[in-house]
């Protein structure tokens, strides 16, 4: 009976000691799980960007004119060669009374003049031809021994001084007739519009088919050489063009992919860089942060008709396909983390992974080759479909157990 009572006694403790051995056991951690699996993989960046006419057109008056109302709207289409503006050349100014008054007899004092030099040429060219006859009389005399040497030269000399004063005679006629001109062109005409104005104007034509895109001002106004009046381009030939980070630019290269989000459609839109350019410049930021940014150029490959919708201006979100491929194995980023652990100062550092053994954790460190803003390529260390702790809490360490979500 004593021999049964103590092992009925023993088989008692042994039972609460494997109850009191199970409580005292820490409790399994609850993590999610994920698996290392293959998938197409791309490394991207966005950016934003705005498009733009590739060829953009700005009109301006080419002359100081008066312009008419302009009858386009900021929109409308327009053909190559078709008229987008008449200018005319800006009249004359009005004469007031006392203008026209001195207009008028300023136009009499020319008028009068000029019959006073040309009756001054006359006499001129009367004296002129006396001279000549005289010279060629005494030529001979001084043959015949006539005359002396003196009396030949005297005569040569009078008609250099006649041929002179007739010369400088009809210079003051054709000087008067222009004086009598502008005093007489004052009063012919003060108002060019009123006045022959269908042959004096002038019409701007387009020289390219497009829309127009901005309209200055419609109303007929008064306008000065280089005055912008339009601007237009072809709006089925657009490009974006983006301020992008120069830390970013260094990375891009002519001809790489990109696609054009949330610009409206349902479908992203595909094009590639065409241009960067070769200067940065400073820009501030939203949080008020100076950026080195450059400009980057970049041509729409999808079809016109499926972006119809997007025209000149508007603003686009840019994703630069930096790397891609179809078939990676790859994980969570959300699986990694930095091992300061490892006894190796070579691999200290590295990125490691929790590997679910049963219901154990393992560390394991792992290579890790491209990454985006979700995963993380995996060049060794891990198998497809190996389970993975998704989402790292500092209670995680090698050996602990683990319960899945």
């Amino acid at each position: 009976m004593l021999n049964k009572k103590h092992f009925g006694y023993t088989i008692l403790i042994i039972v609460l000691a494997l109850i009191l051995f199970v409580a005292l056991q820490p409790k399994p951690i609850v993590v999610d799980r994920v698996m290392a699996h293959y998938a197409p993989m791309q490394v991207s960046i966005e950016e934003e960007g705005k498009t733009r006419v590739v060829d953009h057109f700005v009109i301006t008056a080419p002359i100081d004119a008066y312009m008419h109302r302009i009858n386009f709207n900021e929109g409308d289409k327009v053909q190559k060669g078709q008229t987008l503006l008449i200018l005319e050349p800006l009249p004359s100014s009005f004469l007031d009374p006392r203008s026209r008054a001195q207009a008028e007899a300023t136009l009499g004092a020319t008028v009068e003049l000029e019959k006073i030099v040309q009756q001054m040429s006359k006499a001129a060219k009367a004296d002129k031809e006396l001279a000549d006859i005289t010279l060629h009389r005494n030529i001979r005399l001084r043959k015949q021994k006539v005359i002396s040497q003196n009396e030949l030269d005297i005569s040569k000399t009078d008609k250099q001084r006649a041929d002179a004063v007739y010369r400088a005679s009809q210079f003051g006629w054709v000087f008067t007739q222009y004086l009598t001109q502008m005093s007489r062109s004052a009063l012919d005409y003060e108002d060019v519009r009123q006045n022959d104005a269908e042959n004096r104007i002038f019409k701007v034509n387009s020289i390219t088919g497009g829309k127009i895109l901005k309209l200055a001002d419609k109303s007929e106004r008064v306008v000065t050489m280089g005055t912008e009046l339009m601007e237009m381009g072809n709006t089925e030939h657009i490009e974006v063009e983006a301020d992008v980070l120069s830390t970013l630019a260094v990375k891009l290269h002519l001809g790489m992919p990109i696609e054009i989000l949330r610009w409206g459609g349902d479908q992203p839109l595909h094009g590639k860089v065409k241009r960067i350019e070769p200067s940065g410049f400073t820009k501030i930021s939203a949080l008020g942060v100076e950026e080195q940014r450059v400009k980057v150029i970049m041509d729409i490959s999808t079809e016109y008709s499926a972006r119809k919708q997007l025209e000149h201006g508007f603003r686009v979100e840019l994703r630069f396909i930096l790397w891609n491929s179809d078939k990676v194995l790859q994980i969570p980023n959300s699986a990694l983390f930095r091992d300061n652990d490892i006894a190796s100062t070579q691999l200290r550092g590295e990125w490691a992974v929790y590997v679910i053994k049963g219901n154990k954790l393992q560390k394991r460190p792992v290579k890790i080759g491209h990454r985006n803003n979700l995963m993380a390529e995996v060049i060794s260390g891990l198998d497809e479909n190996e389970p993975l702790v998704s989402y790292l809490s500092n209670e995680l360490e090698d050996g602990v157990r683990v319960d899945v979500r």
